[in-house]
């Protein structure tokens, strides 16, 4: 896959600037959105420290998320779990302990909850290799550690290409099928909106959808904009896209076969820029928009979509990262307190 994309980008930079077809979201006129509030009482906070990666346990009981540390010129990490029965913190690996794996630092570079209480922690060492810790929430301590690659985890995309997909689409070759996939998003029972992002193969916004055989052209993009697609997802007859490039990042709503621009972003590297459904309840999404790189002082945004429309999520300013509980009864914010970052756990209204 890799290798595609360093020949594309190697490619698109020797187009002409001719070639390029203009930009599809400079002319449409920006929709008018709202703010509301989606949030109730806070349930706990934590502010004595600078706290990152929130992430609740599959059954909402442990919040695992780690602190940042300095030691010296040193970043080393901490993780952490917060029993949401009893509002205590345990710790699962400490500084000292994190010491071990650092080259030049060490830090979370994610979570995954295996099961209710066994965490799986992704900690790099700085450099290009790191470790998966596996934890036990509920005893407080670290039970296995596995030696990794992030060069290699970052480069092998997750096939997800079927029989049924392969059969609905045979123009597609299968490398660009997997690749297209890969790094897609699923909207539906067999259905994907997909960027090919592939050696000699355009680079527009595609609808696949495998049940009906049909693939459908959402956005016509020019030949430089490779891995533009940054998030989709749909709601009622709509598909909402986030599409990133050079440093400016739209979200844009297909229905009807027309294109409506919903918010325009300034944004730094748009490849470093996603979108992230933490809930979806009938008609009714809540998600977040990642602004940039996690080694960056970024703000994320936090927004409701339904039927009447965009409205922005203005309960909490300054929001570094955010994770909803799998019940829709709770949302972790860690937000920016000066130079660094705090937790805090609020109830989340109407969205259980």
């Amino acid at each position: 896959m890799w290798r595609a994309i360093r020949s594309v980008v190697v490619a698109a930079s020797l187009l002409p600037v001719s070639a390029a077809a203009a930009n599809p979201f400079a002319a449409l006129p920006l929709l008018p959105s709202g703010e509301t509030t989606v949030t109730g009482k806070t349930v706990f906070v934590l502010d004595n420290g600078d706290y990152v990666q929130p992430h609740f346990s599959p059954d909402s009981r442990y919040l695992a998320f780690a602190r940042e540390v300095l030691e010296g010129s040193t970043e080393l990490t901490e993780i952490l779990a917060l029993d949401l029965k009893t509002l205590k913190v345990k710790t699962l690996l400490d500084a000292k302990a994190s010491r071990e794996f650092a080259v030049y630092r060490s830090y979370v570079a994610g979570f995954a909850w295996k099961d209710a209480t066994t965490l799986r922690a992704s900690i790099s060492d700085g450099d290009v290799n790191g470790v998966d810790l596996i934890l036990d929430a509920a005893a407080g301590r670290v039970v296995d550690k596995k030696p990794i690659s992030l060069t290699e985890e970052a480069s092998g995309g997750q096939t997800v290409v079927t029989p049924e997909f392969a059969a609905a689409f045979p123009s597609i070759p299968p490398p660009v099928l997997d690749n297209a996939l890969a790094n897609g998003y699923r909207v539906g029972n067999k259905k994907y909106v997909v960027q090919k992002n592939y050696w000699k193969q355009d680079n527009h916004i595609w609808l696949l959808d495998a049940e009906s055989r049909r693939m459908t052209r959402l956005v016509e993009l020019p030949d430089t904009w490779i891995y533009s697609l940054r998030g989709a997802f749909a709601s009622g007859n709509a598909l909402i896209l986030f599409v990133a490039y050079g440093q400016e990042a739209y979200l844009v709503r297909y229905r009807d076969d027309r294109l409506e621009l919903l918010h325009r972003f300034p944004v730094k590297s748009y490849q470093q820029v996603n979108m992230h459904v933490e809930r979806a309840r009938g008609d009714r999404t809540l998600f977040e928009i990642v602004t940039g790189p996690a080694y960056e002082k970024r703000e994320n945004y936090f927004f409701v979509y339904d039927a009447a429309g965009l409205k922005r999520v203005t309960d909490v300013a300054a929001i570094y990262d955010l994770d909803v509980d799998g019940a829709g009864r709770l949302v972790c914010f860690s937000r920016w307190r000066n130079d660094k970052r705090s937790l805090v756990v609020k109830e989340l209204k109407d969205f259980r």
